[in-house]
């Protein structure tokens, strides 16, 4: 019994001492310093088994420094989103064989994963400033409004304010056995490729928005056929539904649990309405321009409640900013809650959700721009950013501009989101935590009015990211 005791014992110093000379003769002195653990290579892969229920096989390197982030943007190619955007839309998408084919095919010109190279070019002008995305959330401002109608026409009434979509995502995008551990959300996947394949089929999509149409075109230039061109739109799904709604929900609960801040917001939004007689217009681009509160509220929110991480694969040895060694086919990972926790770039109270935070002030330090990972960054950056926010402003201002909420449990409670998935880049509330709350219409001058809410042009973005600061 003594001799296996030794002898298991003797195993255990042998491993521990091959991993540690593995680990000296495999890290480069160039490269950035490798994580303390107490095992190499064993701890990390216990630690995100338990945390991720998976592990990555693969050399990472996580960016934390802001003043890095910069460098690694720049190398669009080396530093390259593309493969790990072509290979996680293959498992999310369900792709066919030749939809696989298209995902990860070469051009000559532009290199490997060229659909998803090519698509944010593709799509551009429908989701920038402009015409065409005005003409775009036009629809979207009439969607929402007559939505809100609805809710007005029922109140006084009990609502949760979130309920989710996406349980099964992440099962799906690791392609881990997602027909067994993520059924109904592949019978979902399907019911929405059935839809998009009879809008497309049925020619509706040549009636649909500047956005529709250049992302079908897309498709159609990079040989997409049959039900692959229904499929490749659930990634436009996934991206809408998994931050607009969190993004929603946070603002309105961060806004009616605090009577002042309900106040000062409400004042602000009712300053951009017109009433002219019995009706009262509120135009979305004046609430967009004049409403800072309501902005800072939103960022604050993405900040404050971020999970997203920026993921690049290396794809040839680089140097980063002249100092760190990146190896090829290792992982570069910058995490959206290091820089939005950063005390340096939000200051002391980075730990307190802050509504006037991004409002800009001569008494408030500005944060950083680069710090801000609320749309990502970079070649990462959401293209369709401009879009969402106009969608979640109009929602949120009219809801806050009509309606007074009132939890049912007599007390605001804020939900725990430690139970919150990877496939956005905002935290949805865990889905037992919902919150209830008893809706009615807001008294005062507003009451009984007739509301219009209309959307006049604009050229002009939102200062969203750092990137749109000029």
């Amino acid at each position: 019994m003594p001799s296996n005791v030794i002898l298991i014992a003797s195993g255990i110093a042998t491993t521990y001492v091959f991993l540690r000379c593995l680990l000296a003769f495999t890290q480069d002195a160039k490269e950035p310093p490798a994580l303390e653990t107490a095992i190499p290579f064993l701890s990390p892969m216990i630690g995100m088994r338990k945390k991720a229920k998976f592990y990555i096989d693969l050399r990472l390197y996580i960016i934390n420094s802001t003043e890095l982030i910069p460098a690694a943007q720049k190398q669009v190619r080396i530093l390259d989103f593309a493969p790990m955007e072509s290979k996680v839309a293959i498992n999310v998408m369900g792709s066919g064989p030749e939809g696989k084919k298209v995902l990860l095919r070469s051009e000559e010109g532009v290199g490997d994963y060229a659909y998803a190279i090519l698509f944010d070019k593709a799509i551009h002008a429908s989701v920038s400033p402009g015409p065409q995305l005005d003409a775009m959330n036009k629809s979207s401002v009439e969607i929402v409004a007559r939505s809100v109608e609805e809710l007005a026409s029922r109140s006084p009434a009990r609502l949760k304010l979130f309920e989710r979509f996406e349980p099964g995502i992440i099962i799906m995008l690791l392609n881990l056995y997602p027909n067994l551990l993520a059924r109904d959300s592949v019978q979902a996947r399907r019911e929405i490729v059935d839809a998009f394949n009879d809008y497309f089929v049925s020619h509706a999509h040549e009636e649909g928005s500047a956005f529709v149409q250049s992302h079908y075109q897309h498709k159609i230039d990079q040989g997409v056929t049959g039900k692959d061109v229904a499929r490749f739109e659930i990634g436009a799904i996934v991206g809408i539904l998994s931050n607009t709604i969190p993004a929603s929900f946070w603002v309105l609960y961060h806004t009616f649990s605090d009577p002042t801040v309900l106040e000062e917001c409400r004042k602000e939004i009712l300053a951009c309405c017109k009433v002219e007689g019995n009706t009262c217009t509120l135009d979305i681009a004046e609430v967009k321009a004049s409403c800072s509160i309501l902005l800072s509220i939103l960022k604050e929110s993405l900040r404050f409640h971020g999970i997203g991480t920026s993921v690049r694969v290396v794809t040839q040895d680089h140097l980063l900013d002249g100092k760190y060694l990146l190896k090829k086919g290792g992982i570069v990972m910058i995490p959206g809650p290091v820089q939005h926790s950063s005390t340096l770039a939000y200051g002391e109270d980075v730990d307190r959700f802050e509504h006037m935070r991004f409002v800009r002030s001569p008494t408030r330090k500005r944060p950083s721009p680069i710090a801000f990972r609320g749309f990502g960054g970079g070649a990462t950056l959401c293209p369709g950013r401009h879009f969402a926010t106009t969608e979640i402003l109009t929602f949120v201002a009219v809801i806050i501009a009509r309606f007074d909420f009132k939890p049912v449990r007599s007390e605001w409670v804020c939900p725990k989101t430690d139970k919150a998935g990877m496939a956005g880049t905002i935290a949805p509330p865990n889905l037992d935590e919902d919150v209830e709350v008893e809706v009615t219409p807001t008294a005062g001058e507003m009451a009984g009015k007739i509301w219009n809410v209309v959307l006049s042009a604009s050229d002009k973005g939102v200062e969203l990211s750092a990137e749109d600061i000029r």
